[in-house]
């Protein structure tokens, strides 16, 4: 074949798309290497090969190019150098066509591809909020500074004969014939209570949240789905996969609550392009225009959601895309969208600072420093009888609780994992007198409370602190950037782990940042302030290990000088029944008290970072074990004689911060109501005697048996079942990673 150096196309359609579109030619290597972009010019599209970069001596080969006509629908689309880039502009690839004079041409662009390509403008508009405790109520509260990412979802004509055959081939028998609806993570699930601390409504909470299990919504979807007519039927039991395709695509919206059940087809019946990226304000509202294809009626738009946690842009919204699509969207109408992710803060005053000089110690991570306790009290878990000292536990609840609950005033968990402090600042922060702040610590007793003279370590983990500015980019579209500044540590004078005070805004004195319109992602009244793995404490050379930690807020000046004598006013702690609002710290979380000043904040920490232990055991009959082997049969009825039927488990924690429950099932008829056990494990529970971890409980065949009794000759089989989960919280998430491993063991009751 000959070479050549000047590749020239005429360019028509087959039916014109209105309104009119300026193309684009994108011409590759075969391999997929770009070579160059050209504009269709009246009709013309021209690639001139001996100026481009790639170019070689001799020319190309008509089949070792490939090209690529797209509409310029934006700017960006000049930036593009791919073929995989380009699948969002849709593009079309002609085949080229060479007569005897050497001309090449291409066939008129289909109207089946083109009429994807003029796009309309449409207005898209929202709220993105909250559910959060106030006080003893629900509130809705706006989340600011939320990225809200705003997609089309493509036409499924587009693209309906690109989804493989043994794809489409799954779907009759998947819909006709649907042994299991497949499980998938409940788009938005029932939103915890997370106030920071547990927290008793004055109106029941399903006035609010109506809530459901896991299998009762399936059960729900699976009741709504739509009758399929006979002739969809049919179709689908053809098996004439063309036949398939065309039903799927004439009846997309008919299939979309049964798509919707099957996550593993998502990404092959739906795919979404980005339109635009957007933020939030202090009212958590977006309103913005994106570009859509004009084909049909109106745009289908999908959202998701990030938010920035702990610096790190994180998706706290990204429901399946069939379930929570809005097809058809009617361009400028309100989208109202509630989070749960508890990492979200609901305080969305994005520039309202705290007034004057005050220092706010907010939280553990979501748990209110109000919510830990600082007294030195004994007391016993709920239902059981040895008690315990309650110092430096909080009363929280935590996401992942499961089988553990909370109730106010019941201090009964440790703090464990990964923990972030988080405190407020007033605006006249910083100033000359107070500029810096720092956290030490030290351990003062043992996991067995035994009191310790710890040293002295400070919380040096670099800081740094998150802000979003404005930018316009190379399209001259407006955009919103982001940055961070060092808050710490450094070191001032005689004293080094010092952390700058961050001011309302960065454009302020010491950071002065210069980028248009910059805003703390971090509000400075609600700011991230340590944070440190409590596993890695130290207590002079050597690990502290579990215990109990004094961690103390230092504030300095300017010149780097440790403050003192501080007025007791400037400490700030949340309210018990508000965490919103402030109070004065009561002297108990006060450094050297007096009736009117103090030198530092102070506060008890109980930290617990081991392990459950569990474990179940062979069932003894008449004191010994059934058996030798691993079988699981268990005779009852030795010689004749009913023997005595002892269970044993062991549920385990080293300083006892953990729960468990323990359950027995008897074939298909349910509990074993008087098998079942719960609670913490520092005691007996539910008439099972504990001695060193180990549970232990007799029973008569008859109240195992139960209704598979009769009268002694009867037999059946049982399931044990235990969990034993580790209560430590890092103040949001309970610490999972310290449970034992979920025990079943089998066994069958005969004569």
């Amino acid at each position: 074949m000959d070479t050549i150096n000047k590749l020239s196309l005429t360019v028509n359609f087959e039916k014109t798309p209105q309104p009119e579109v300026r193309l684009l030619g994108f011409l590759f290597w075969c391999n997929g290497i770009f070579i160059q972009r050209q504009y269709v010019n009246k009709n013309l599209l021209e690639f001139n090969l001996a100026d481009s970069k790639s170019s070689r001596q001799g020319g190309f080969q008509a089949n070792e190019v490939r090209v690529l006509i797209v509409p310029e629908t934006d700017k960006s689309i000049q930036k593009i150098t791919s073929m995989d880039a380009l699948e969002p502009y849709k593009p079309y690839e002609p085949v080229l066509a060479r007569d005897a004079k050497g001309n090449f041409s291409i066939l008129a662009i289909p109207a089946s591809v083109a009429q994807f390509w003029p796009v309309c403008q449409c207005r898209v508009t929202g709220k993105v909020s909250k559910w959060f405790h106030a006080g003893n109520v629900w509130t809705d509260r706006a989340v600011c500074r939320a990225r809200v990412h705003i997609c089309e979802v493509d036409p499924i004509f587009y693209w309906i004969y690109r989804i493989p055959d043994h794809i489409i081939a799954k779907v009759p028998d998947a819909i006709l014939n649907p042994k299991e609806i497949v499980r998938f993570p409940i788009p938005m699930p029932d939103p915890p209570p997370l106030d920071l601390r547990s927290l008793a409504l004055t109106e029941p909470q399903e006035k609010v949240f109506v809530s459901a299990s896991a299998e009762e919504k399936q059960m729900e979807a699976a009741a709504a789905l739509p009758e399929l007519g006979f002739e969809i039927r049919k179709d689908l039991a053809s098996g004439n996969l063309h036949l398939i395709r065309q039903t799927i695509a004439k009846n997309y919206a008919l299939f979309h609550p049964w798509f919707c059940l099957f996550p593993w087809w998502w990404p092959w019946f739906y795919r979404c392009t980005e339109r635009k990226i957007v933020y939030t304000d202090a009212n958590g509202r977006f309103d913005t225009n994106i570009d859509y294809c004009c084909f049909g009626d109106k745009p289908d738009v999908y959202l998701w959601i990030e938010y920035l946690v702990n610096g790190v842009w994180t998706t706290v919204y990204n429901p399946p895309i069939p379930c929570n699509t809005l097809w058809d969207y009617a361009c400028g109408t309100n989208i109202n969208i509630h989070i749960t992710d508890p990492r979200v803060p609901g305080d969305c005053c994005c520039n309202c600072p705290l007034p004057g000089e005050l220092v706010f110690i907010r939280s553990i991570g979501s748990t209110s420093v109000s919510h830990i306790n600082q007294q030195s009290y004994l007391q016993a878990p709920p239902g059981q009888t040895v008690s315990y000292n309650r110092i430096g536990l909080t009363d929280a609840g935590a996401i992942g609780d499961g089988i553990f609950t909370t109730t106010v005033g019941d201090y009964k968990r440790p703090f464990g994992g990964g923990l972030n402090f988080y405190m407020g600042f007033g605006s006249d922060l910083p100033n000359t007198g107070i500029y810096y702040y720092r956290w030490k610590y030290r351990k003062v007793a043992n996991a067995d409370l035994t009191p310790v003279s710890g040293t002295v370590h400070h919380l040096s983990a670099p800081e740094m602190k998150g802000y979003d500015f404005e930018y316009t980019d190379s399209n001259g579209d407006q955009q919103i950037g982001h940055n961070s500044v060092k808050l710490g540590p450094f070191t001032v004078g005689s004293n080094d782990d010092l952390f700058i005070i961050p001011p309302s805004n960065p454009a302020m004195a010491p950071f002065n940042a210069t980028e248009s319109d910059p805003q703390w992602f971090e509000r400075t009244h609600n700011t991230h302030t340590a944070g440190f793995d409590s596993s890695s404490l130290k207590n002079g050379a050597v690990a502290g290990g579990d215990g109990l930690y004094a961690f103390y807020l230092e504030l300095f000046d300017k010149n780097g000088n440790l403050l003192s004598n501080i007025p007791k006013t400037t400490f700030k702690v949340p309210d018990f029944n508000d965490a919103n609002n402030s109070v004065n710290a009561p002297d108990m979380l006060l450094d050297g008290a007096t009736a009117a000043t103090a030198d530092a904040f102070r506060m008890l920490v109980r930290v617990d970072n081991s392990h459950c232990q569990s474990n179940l055991y062979t069932i003894k009959v008449n004191g010994a074990p059934a058996a030798t082997d691993c079988c699981g049969f268990v005779k009852y009825k030795p010689g004749n004689v009913e023997a005595d039927l002892e269970i044993t488990f062991l549920a385990s924690h080293p300083n006892n911060f953990g729960a468990f429950s323990f359950g027995v099932t008897r074939g298909t008829c349910g509990a074993v109501s008087a098998a079942g056990a719960s609670g913490l494990v520092i005691d007996s529970a539910d008439g099972y005697t504990m001695s060193g971890g180990l549970y232990d409980k007799h029973f008569t065949p008859a109240q195992l048996l139960e209704t598979c009794y009769a009268g002694g000759t009867g037999k059946a089989a049982f399931a044990e079942t235990l969990s034993v989960i580790a209560m430590a919280t890092d103040g949001t998430f309970r610490q999972s990673s310290k449970d034992a491993p979920y025990r079943v063991a089998a066994f069958a009751l005969e004569p």
